[in-house]
Order: structure tokens, then C-alpha cells, then sequence
């Protein structure tokens, strides 16, 4: 293996919109004093990366190569970097840059920094040049190295890709939340157990809260109280719904697609309490603002987390033995992946191990 990524890398990439993935070569870009050379191991497949190879919203660019919840071990690394070594076990989640220096940097929230690039979705720039940033389908990477993250080794490397971006998205807004990772005393719902929901309740339920699995129907509960759950409440049982009102202090948002009726959960919530929301309905919300108004509630959102977060997830996870529920594929069966992620069949995070070497 070589100690260096190869001129020309070897990937699954999708060269129009929605079509096949196949196995094509980029160009390596130049190496910058801040990069990192990686073979990569495993990555997760995330269903943003659905979205990206429909071109669900308008920004992807073909070929395209997806992949961010990537995983991968050092080669060699430029100039100027000094935390990591030939050997390490790293991490990329879907940021694969930021500035360092604007006042969101400053204040520890990178992740909202005006000169943050994506993992794969446009470029990204440094002292070498503008250069189009390609995804974990691929079979080495050099990115810049200030937003890899070293895996703890108590995280199985096929475990760690999924916690990259979807563990990430989950952790960072419960940890604000919490203003640490002791919620304690608190009352939290998971609203949706995918890929994404069965590890805020892994997350939650570590953090000592009162973690809540809600559902459209009976039939995960005992998978929920499996994950860590304290208790289950089914949405379309109106009677232990109405038996539930008023009584949480927080409830995550972990559905995607289709159309999410917020009065159906905002009546659940607390004097104070917030819905938060990392999963994206497909329709717009609608919803009155007396209710949040006269209970004093708050709507919010949030996309991945900082550095800093990524630090402390990455930590608590392999502190609490956090392993998200996974099926493995090789990277050359990259369509059978995503054929499952788009069908919703996965159960519960995709992940492809490198097999282009």
C-alpha cells in the first residue's frame, strides 16, 4: 500500500442525476500543509447522500462521490500538521473545512463558519488552489487534516462512520440541551426510531434522561426498550397521548420525508420546552403560534455540530459504548446500499467497507 494517496483514486461515482454508481478515478488534488493523506477503511451512508445523487436540491455536481461519514487510517500528512501521525484511526463527517478565525470559529461553532466546506458538496480552497472535494465512496482521500477527528479505540472503525455525521446530528443538539452530557431529571422524546432516532435514544438514555421512544405505532417498543428507552408512548393511542401532555422538557425530531404535523407532539411539551429538529420533512411545517406562545415553547433545528462537539460525541460514545445499529456492504456493492437507504429497507445505518484497493 502506498504511503501517499495515487495520482488517479479509484471510487464509486454517480455521472448523471439518480443514476448507477461505478467505479471511476479522480485526479488527487495537490497537497496542502494542512492536509491528510487516508486510505479509507469504512464509510457510512447517510441519506443526505440520497438526496445528493438525485439532485434533490440542486447543488450536486457529476461525477459525484459521495460519503461523509468516513473512516479511515493516516498515510502521511503535510507541513504543517502536528496532532496527527501515519497510523492514526480518523474520522471526516460531512464538514470538511472551516476558516479558523471568523467570530463562529472563535466562539467554537465551526460548523456555521461563512467559509465552511462540505464533505463532497462543491470545493474546497487552500494554498494549492480551489479544488471540488470528493466523498468516502472513494478508496483514499486527502482532505484537510483540521477537521479529521482520531477515533478512540474503544469505537469499532465500522461503528465510527455512522456516528461522523448521524451520531453527530443527534449528540450535539442533546448536549446543548443538557449543557453538558448529564440530563439528568430531564424528560426526553425521540420522535421516530431510523437511522437517526435509534441513537438519540442510545445518546439520550446514556446521558441519565428520561428517554421516551414515540412512534406511530406499538410496534418497535420492545426494540425501543432494547436501545435504552425508559418507556414508549404510541402517537396513534389517544388516550396515552392525552395521558403524556405537558410532561416533556425536550423532544428530537429524527424523521425525514413526507409531511410532519407539529400539533400532533407540541401539546407533549412542558411549560418552557422545546421540539427540535434534525430530521427534514419534505413538506413545510404549519402550525398556530398561540400554543407555543401561551406555554412559552420553542421550534428549532440544527445541521451536524462543531469541532468541539464531534470531540465530545466521539468521547461519550466510546465512554458509554454507543454502536449504532449497522449493515456492512463493499464499496463496490455501493448501489445495493443506497438502494436500501433510498427504500427505506436499511436497518438501521449503511455502511461500505473499502474492497477498490
Amino acid at each position: 500500500m502506498s504511503k501517499t494517496v495515487p495520482e488517479q483514486i479509484k471510487a464509486m461515482g454517480y455521472e448523471e442525476k439518480g443514476g448507477q454508481a461505478k467505479l471511476i478515478s479522480y485526479a488527487a488534488k495537490p497537497l496542502s500543509k494542512f492536509d491528510a493523506d487516508i486510505v479509507v477503511t469504512y464509510t457510512g451512508v447517510c441519506g443526505t447522500d440520497k438526496h445528493m445523487i438525485d439532485n434533490d436540491w440542486g447543488m450536486s455536481r457529476y461525477p459525484l462521490v459521495p460519503g461523509h461519514e468516513v473512516v479511515g487510517h493516516v498515510l502521511s500528512v503535510g507541513s504543517e500538521v502536528s496532532h496527527l501521525k501515519a497510523g492514526d484511526v480518523v474520522g471526516l463527517g460531512a464538514q470538511c473545512q472551516m476558516c479558523g478565525s471568523c467570530d463562529w470559529c472563535k466562539k467554537e461553532r465551526g460548523n456555521l463558519c461563512p467559509k465552511r466546506a462540505f464533505t463532497y458538496m462543491g470545493n474546497s480552497e487552500d494554498e494549492t488552489g480551489v479544488h471540488p472535494h470528493h466523498g468516502g465512496f472513494s478508496s483514499y482521500l486527502r482532505t484537510d487534516s483540521r477537521l479529521l477527528f482520531k477515533i478512540p479505540s474503544a469505537i469499532e472503525e465500522k461503528y465510527a462512520g455512522p456516528l461522523m455525521c448521524g451520531g453527530l446530528t443527534v449528540a450535539a443538539p442533546l448536549f446543548e440541551f443538557a449543557k453538558g452530557t448529564d440530563a439528568t431529571g430531564k424528560k426526553i422524546g425521540i420522535i421516530g426510531l431510523g437511522g437517526l432516532g435509534h441513537m438519540a435514544v442510545m445518546f439520550a438514555s446514556k446521558m441519565g434522561a428520561e428517554t421516551w421512544a414515540i412512534s406511530r405505532s406499538a410496534a418497535k417498543k420492545e426494540f425501543a426498550a432494547g436501545l435504552g428507552a425508559s418507556d414508549y408512548l404510541d402517537i396513534s393511542d389517544a388516550d396515552a397521548v392525552k395521558a403524556q401532555q405537558g410532561t416533556f422538557d425536550y423532544l428530537l425530531v429524527c424523521i425525514s420525508g413526507g409531511k410532519f404535523d407539529v400539533m400532533q407532539y407540541v401539546g407533549l411539551l412542558a411549560g418552557y420546552g422545546t421540539m427540535h429538529f434534525v430530521g427534514v420533512p419534505e413538506e413545510p411545517l404549519t402550525f398556530p403560534v398561540q400554543p407555543l406562545m401561551f406555554g412559552r415553547l420553542t421550534i428549532s433545528s440544527s445541521p451536524i455540530g462543531s469541532k468541539e462537539q464531534m470531540e465530545q460525541m466521539l468521547a461519550f460514545a466510546a465512554a458509554k459504548g454507543i454502536k449504532p445499529i449497522i449493515e456492512e456492504f463493499p464499496h463496490s456493492k455501493a448501489n445495493d446500499a443506497v438502494g436500501k437507504v433510498r427504500d427505506g429497507s436499511i436497518r438501521f445505518r449503511a455502511v461500505l467497507k473499502n474492497d477498490l484497493i
